[in-house]
């Protein structure tokens, strides 16, 4: 109660001040004149009596003062009072308020818009109810691939105690990509086919209308639930939209439902969701029940399950009861497709290396904001330093040092009040710049904003910049003696021992974390470039690409037939060189590991030592279209055809794993389909050179490049070489392949240049972004290391003047203030260097053709930022050569 009391009482304070003071200035006016006619009725003359009652009471002003600190009110007129003179001292100094303001505001904005994106990749819940109580079951060593087999569906939905329910659906394979037919263009989509379980496991209902039911699950209904992307692009978000039919490889569906804009789930690119005994694969032996043992888990066992937990269930908890009904059913119904079932818990698929590449940046931009706040605490300090006289009349007037201290550390807590509004404004800039620019693959990024959350975190910052470059220079400035300061010793004060120890400290330190943030920023640029100037295997220059694929239910005859005379006529455009087609242009997920089943002469690989392995089918003049290196043998020719023997080409690194030392050309093997499929011998007919399929950080994979009259597929890849300008022959390569049949569906065109972009644009994103935090920090420690010595030789006036009095020449005064300078960029570049020995090898995972410790990046940092400490330093040291002697022993 007491505490509720002062609160009312500081309320009170503050919003009927006026009235409050007119209160008491009458109260203790009464009191004064009843003791004054007192004294008048004992015969004291008026004037004496009231100057006695005056004396009485200490003073009227005296007696206010006791008055506001018995009702706790004095603090907040001095904070108040403090406020006041902080403005006014704003104010009164322009240059000063500006370039901290903006100095800090740079560090406050660049961390409140990193925040941003780390809220809301990283620390935001999923959008869904209880999200902590969701997790995914799926193969313990490869999550991404499912694992569960649908057969033990129901035998786990019934038999789990220790979930409240568990859904279904099928992994983003194939089958889980469809066609958008009827009005415009066809449009090749993500859906997912889902239990009906799915929607009320996750927890989550739809913007507009209803999910699907079991019923509708158990007959197939066609029925369907959009994404809100979905909804807006092709049916102009009208609420009208339910109860519509949408057309979906060639099939009317009706929409039952729309999901909110937040859901996405299980991929971020997925448009809608339906039953899923309604997919067209569903009759496939190979997805349901009718389970051949001898198949392989890799071809069938695609589903993945997710389940949500009951209260109070724990992960390990749930983790026991998986086991436990898994050893059961591998005893009850043995099958050696089952794989073994793991709890994940429910959360996005963000890699480590960008997990790591977020806190990297968050990590930068705070380093940025301390450099910030060292480059203010040595202005305040130095302005404090020439406000010593000041300190020392109001100690003397009777001011304690934490009173000083206190409106020290106001004036600074403004300045970042100041910065942080401004610091919002720069990051909802930056934000917009950063979703805008950044890679498709961080998830939510497009959902970041400044909200209460990181408004909150905007408000800490500030107060930790207050704390960092407020807080230390004012107590150490009411530190100083005020009787020296009185004595007219003001140049001493400001330039006393502590001080410049403080100021050079404060200097060491922003060239420390400079150089930790242009090493990392450094390795990161020459990893950028080491990608750039990788060894592709192929000529991307002139290179044009387009899928090319046909809505489900079309025969593969028709297929075949636009592939093969799209493939002719694309070769006989003018300025096109060669074309071909591959079935993806690159494998960028995790390759599987596989082996050869059978090697001529030799004995097979046993499963447990297959490593990746990459099977394509090829059409056309795809690897001469492609510039691959043939080292020996042939390319596939015309002759190869559906009936004569199975030939295949291999790269350099098969060519090394099967027959080390040997020619390949000639030798035989059997492929890795354990189905039955191509069951007769392959001939290699030729060896190429490694390509980079597989990701321009990853090494080269074996590849096998079989063709396509004799694989039983149809590639989809097209790619062109062109003579000269691949974009004049884009739109007649898309208008051509459109021509021949209006329902195929047609990826943009794009350059293989573009493709390989795409590649590195987080690294790009992640390189650029420390790149620039990195060029803040250089260019505020350049300008805190001028700041430095340039106030520096402003107090060392005198002191420079009898130097030169004594004889020193103006070179030798211009070496003294710049070996001064570089000592202190010397000394924070050591301990900068040791910190970033340290530091950058948690970074090793992002980077790439470099080493963590290349001593040739630390040596270009390192003298860098030495020669910019210098350039710092020339200045101040010009105006020192300057100084006249006679003027500077006569400074005072």
């Amino acid at each position: 109660m007491r505490l509720w009391s002062k609160v009312r009482s500081w309320v009170r304070a503050l919003l009927r001040r006026s009235r409050m003071e007119r209160e008491m200035d009458a109260e203790l006016r009464f009191h004064i004149e009843v003791f004054a006619e007192d004294l008048v009725r004992n015969g004291v003359p008026r004037e004496e009596a009231l100057r006695r009652a005056r004396i009485e009471f200490g003073g009227v002003e005296r007696a206010k003062e006791e008055c506001r600190d018995a009702r706790g009110t004095s603090f907040i007129d001095s904070l108040l009072q403090d406020l006041s003179f902080g403005l006014r001292m704003m104010r009164k100094n322009p240059g000063f308020t500006a370039v901290a303001v903006l100095t800090l505001a740079l560090g406050i904005g660049a961390n409140t818009a990193i925040f941003s994106i780390i809220e809301a990749v990283l620390l935001r819940p999923l959008s869904y109810k209880d999200p902590g109580k969701l997790v995914l079951l799926a193969d313990r060593q490869a999550p991404e691939h499912g694992g569960f087999l649908y057969k033990d569906f129901q035998t786990w939905k019934s038999q789990l105690r220790n979930f409240e329910s568990i859904a279904i659906y099928y992994r983003n394979t194939g089958i889980s990509r469809v066609t958008l037919t009827g009005a415009g263009e066809p449009d090749a989509v993500k859906a997912a086919f889902v239990s009906a379980d799915f929607f009320p496991t996750m927890g989550i209902w739809p913007e507009l209308g209803r999910t699907f039911t079991s019923e509708e699950e158990l007959h197939q209904a066609h029925v369907v639930v959009l994404s809100h992307g979905l909804w807006l692009r092709r049916l102009g978000g009208s609420p009208e939209a339910i109860g519509q039919n949408l057309q979906i490889d060639g099939i009317e569906w009706k929409i039952i439902g729309v999901m909110p804009a937040t859901f996405h789930f299980p991929d971020k690119d997925q448009q809608f969701w339906a039953p899923l005994t309604t997919n067209r694969s569903w009759q496939e032996a190979a997805l349901t029940t009718k389970i051949d043992p001898s198949n392989t888990r890799l071809f069938y066992a695609r589903w993945l399950v997710v389940g949500r937990l009951k209260t109070g269930v724990s992960l390990q908890q749930a983790q026991a009861e998986i086991d436990s009904l898994f050893a059961h059913l591998a005893e009850s119904d043995p099958d050696p497709n089952r794989a073994p079932v793991r709890a994940f818990p429910l959360g996005l698929n963000l890699s480590a290396n960008m997990r790591l590449a977020l806190f990297v940046l968050f990590g930068a931009v705070i380093s940025v904001l301390l450099i910030a706040c060292s480059n203010v605490a040595n202005l305040v300090l130095a302005r404090g330093a020439g406000r010593t006289h000041e300190m020392a009349l109001r100690t003397a007037l009777g001011a304690g040092r934490s009173r000083l201290t206190r409106q020290l550390f106001t004036e600074s807590a403004l300045l970042a009040l100041v910065s942080g509004c401004l610091g919002l404004l720069l990051a909802s800039f930056c934000l917009h710049a950063l979703i805008t620019f950044g890679p498709g693959d961080i998830p939510r990024l497009d959902e970041a904003r400044v909200d209460a959350r990181v408004l909150g975190f905007t408000l800490a910052v500030s107060l930790l910049a207050t704390v960092v470059f407020g807080l230390i220079p004012a107590w150490r400035i009411s530190q100083s003696d005020p009787q020296e300061s009185l004595k007219g010793a003001f140049r001493s004060a400001s330039g006393s021992v502590a001080l410049r120890r403080m100021r050079n400290a404060l200097v060491v330190l922003e060239f420390a974390l400079a150089i930790v943030l242009l090493t990392g920023a450094g390795l990161l640029v020459r990893s950028f470039l080491a990608l750039e100037e990788v060894d592709l295997g192929f000529q991307p220059e002139r290179l044009l690409t387009l899928r090319v694929t046909m809505p489900a239910g079309v025969s593969q005859a028709r297929t075949l037939v636009l592939h093969e005379e799209a493939l002719e006529r694309a070769a006989a455009l003018p300025g096109v060189k060669a074309a071909g087609a591959i079935s993806d242009l690159f494998e960028l997920s995790n390759v599987q590991n596989l082996g050869l089943r059978a090697i001529e002469g030799r004995e097979p690989e046993p499963p447990d030592k297959w490593t990746p392995l990459i099977w394509q089918t090829v059409s056309g003049d795809y690897l001469q279209a492609m510039g691959a290196l043939l080292l020996r043998g042939r390319y596939f020719s015309q002759q190869d055809t559906v009936n004569s023997p199975l030939v295949a080409l291999i790269d350099e690194n098969m060519a090394r794993r099967y027959w080390p030392g040997e020619d390949p050309v000639g030798k035989r093997f059997k492929g890795q389909d354990p189905r039955g499929r191509n069951d007769d011998w392959v001939t290699v007919i030729g060896v190429v050179g490694n390509m980079r399929r597989n990701g321009l950080e990853r090494e080269p994979v074996p590849h096998v490049f079989e063709w396509y009259k004799q694989s039983g597929s149809t590639p989809r890849d097209f790619v062109v070489r062109t003579a000269g300008d691949p974009r004049i022959t884009a739109v007649t390569l898309r208008s051509l392949i459109r021509s021949l049949d209006p329902v195929a569906i047609l990826s943009p065109v794009t350059t293989m240049n573009e493709q390989l972009s795409e590649q590195l644009s987080p690294r790009r994103f992640q390189t650029s972004l420390l790149g620039l935090f990195s060029l803040i920090a250089l260019i505020l420690a350049t300008v805190g290391i001028f700041a430095l010595m340039h106030y520096t030789v402003a107090q060392r006036t005198q002191e420079i003047g009898i130097r030169m009095a004594l004889g020193a020449r103006r070179s030798d005064i211009m070496r003294f203030v710049i070996r001064e300078g570089a000592l202190l960029a010397l000394a924070g570049v050591s301990i900068g260097t040791f910190a970033a020995l340290v530091l950058t090898r948690f970074i090793s995972s992002l980077l790439f053709g470099v080493g963590a410790s290349d001593p040739t990046t630390f040596a270009g940092v390192a003298a860098l930022l030495m020669v910019f400490a210098l350039v710092g330093c020339c200045v101040p040291a010009r105006r020192a050569m300057r100084v006249d002697p006679i003027v500077a022993l006569r400074y005072e």
